[in-house]
């Protein structure tokens, strides 16, 4: 804005230099201000509305964080409400009941496994996850199963 300023003093002065009657100076003079007084006072309504949408923009950004926190936080209590514990953490507990001594244990498990033994009897322990294998692949975890397609018929 100091460059303006000085701009249209620069401007002044050359009118004041070139221009000799007097009563076309000050018409002149007069005209210059009101377009000055103009061009600033839409400067200032550009500002206005620039600090206005600014405004605007920065409650609907805390207003959508604070919905995304809501959101984030359901999700938590609902991945809580699956697996019993927090989502953050990679291993799950479950408690099984052995079909070969009847003791009852928890596991904790941070993937899937097919098998695990017994603390108590050692015998080993098939797990069934309750999905469906296609091709030998398991749609649910990723992982190859020894599907035999003479097990179908």
């Amino acid at each position: 804005m100091s460059n303006l300023n000085s701009d249209f003093k620069n401007i002044l002065e050359i009118l004041e230099n070139n221009l000799k009657n007097k009563e076309d100076l000050e018409l002149v003079k007069v005209q210059m201000f009101s377009l000055y007084n103009l061009f600033f006072d839409e400067i200032a309504n550009l500002e206005n509305l620039a600090n206005s949408r600014i405004s605007e923009l920065t409650k609907k950004q805390t207003d959508m964080e604070n919905t995304l926190k809501s959101i984030e936080k359901e999700i938590k209590n609902i991945s809580i409400d699956i697996y019993g514990e927090d989502e953050d953490s990679d291993e799950y507990t479950f408690t099984i009941n052995c079909p070969y001594c009847d003791e009852e244990f928890t596991l904790e498990m941070d993937k899937l496994e097919d098998e695990i033994t017994c603390p108590n009897c050692n015998e080993i322990i098939e797990l069934d996850w309750g999905h469906e294998c296609d091709e030998g692949n398991c749609s649910s975890c990723g992982h190859i199963c020894n599907h035999d397609e003479d097990d179908d018929m």
